[in-house]
């Protein structure tokens, strides 16, 4: 169980990569990437994506940012700075058709 999470619109309790396991889900059955990119943090974002040991499979991070965005007057605003690390994402770990 990871203690990562979402305290409210736009904020999480704080990544911290020495306490909080990369890969392991929340209470709300989230992962950190997916709590980060719900609350449009670039910072988090990018330091759990580059965690050595951060694996992509089953992570959901541009539904999550999409909840994110959605969810208040700002989230356009926190989407929108987001954006290019999401793309940096997909490009990186979800594979494309063949």
């Amino acid at each position: 169980m990871n203690g990562y999470e979402l305290i409210t619109h736009g904020r999480t309790s704080g990544w911290n990569p020495e306490t909080d396991a990369v890969n392991a889900v929340n209470f709300y059955g989230m992962r950190p990437v997916e709590v980060a990119a719900q609350a449009g943090d670039v910072r988090e974002f990018a330091a759990i994506v580059a965690h050595p040991d951060f694996d992509p499979t089953g992570a959901r991070p541009h539904y999550f940012a999409d909840v994110g965005r959605l969810s208040d007057g700002d989230g356009d605003a926190r989407f929108a700075r987001l954006r290019p690390e999401l793309d940096a994402y997909k490009s990186r770990f979800v594979s494309r058709p063949r």
